[in-house]
This record gives structure tokens, C-alpha cells and sequence, in this order.
């Protein structure tokens, strides 16, 4: 936030190149796993600890320890172009405290409310990047068919998967219930 105006944004230049670069890397084909072990090996403050230092707060004992699930969240975050979201989630009644997630459609979105750091374009192919994604397996293959081949009985995602001696003939996909 702005120290003269609170209700605006400005770009933290430093965490901008980190984000950049997050959203670049899954551009290159990195999933969050591998991205955060790049940024793990590149002692990349993480964002607790990027944050407790500006804070001036006491710093986390895992100073540059990235999880998945951080890169995940940054890599989903719709305000890095410059939108404002409102209603992300919601709860049931006032006795449920329990968040859930609201659909992207219930969300209230408000463009251009600040200076973007990711632009719309790339944004946009990272999200179909991730929605593609292939896993690869101890072999290092991946199919070409990987999230988009289903189970005819009871249509959970098929996995693809392969065989203990490696042999790519032996590649099979497997339906994750049964």
C-alpha cells in the first residue's frame, strides 16, 4: 500500500522481478515443484520471509525453503495484472465459519485498479499451461494424452503411468479410484 494513500497499490519492485520470474519459468514448462526448487537453490527469500523483513518482524528458521503450493498460489493470482478480485471466497451461513472457494464467475472482478506486474496475455497462458499440465513419470516420459483421457466406468482422470522395467512399451494409464 501507499504510505500517502492508503487505498492505492504500488509495485514492490524486488518481489515484482520474483514474480516475473515465477510466471516465466511456468511459461518454460516448469511446474510449481521444479519452480520451487529453483528458487530453493537460488536462495530466493521465500514469501514469510521476504515479508517478515520488511516488517522488521522476527525471520522464519527456513529462510529460502519454497513449497509448491506458495509458487501454485502466486502463479494463480489474477491481481498481478492489475485487477482488484472481490468474493474470492465465501461461507455457508454465520454459524459455518468454514471458507470456501467462489467460482470465478461470483467473483467480482475490477480491471485496471493498479499497475500491473504480469500482463493479461501471459497470465492467461499460464492458467492453460497449468490446465495441461503433464506429469512425468520415473522414466522422465510423458504422453501426449496426459489429463485428457478419462475412465469409461466411472470418469476419474486417467494416469499415466509405466512399468518397473522402464520400457516404454510398457506404459499403461490408470484410473485413480480404482
Amino acid at each position: 500500500k501507499d504510505p500517502a494513500d492508503k487505498k492505492k497499490w504500488i509495485v514492490d519492485e524486488e518481489a515484482a522481478e520474483i514474480v516475473k520470474r515465477i510466471f516465466n519459468l511456468c511459461i518454460a514448462g516448469k511446474g510449481p515443484m521444479q519452480i520451487a526448487k529453483i528458487l530453493t537453490a537460488d536462495k530466493v527469500l521465500t514469501v514469510t520471509a521476504y515479508h517478515a523483513r520488511q516488517k522488521g518482524w522476527a525471520m522464519p528458521e527456513n529462510l529460502y525453503q519454497w513449497c509448491a503450493k506458495s509458487v501454485a498460489g502466486i502463479l494463480e493470482r489474477r491481481e498481478y495484472t492489475g485487477c482488484t478480485v472481490n468474493f474470492k471466497t465465501y461461507t455457508n451461513s454465520i454459524w459455518d465459519k468454514k471458507q470456501r472457494d467462489n467460482p470465478l464467475e461470483k467473483q467480482a472482478i475490477f480491471p485496471n485498479t493498479h499497475e500491473a506486474i504480469i500482463e493479461e496475455a501471459v497470465f492467461e497462458k499460464v492458467q492453460q499451461v497449468r490446465q495441461q499440465r503433464h506429469r512425468k513419470t520415473r522414466t522422465g516420459r510423458s504422453s501426449i494424452f496426459s489429463g485428457l483421457v478419462y475412465c469409461a466406468d466411472c470418469g476419474e482422470k486417467l494416469y499415466y503411468g509405466a512399468t518397473n522395467n522402464y520400457r516404454p512399451e510398457g506404459a499403461f494409464f490408470d484410473c485413480s479410484l480404482h
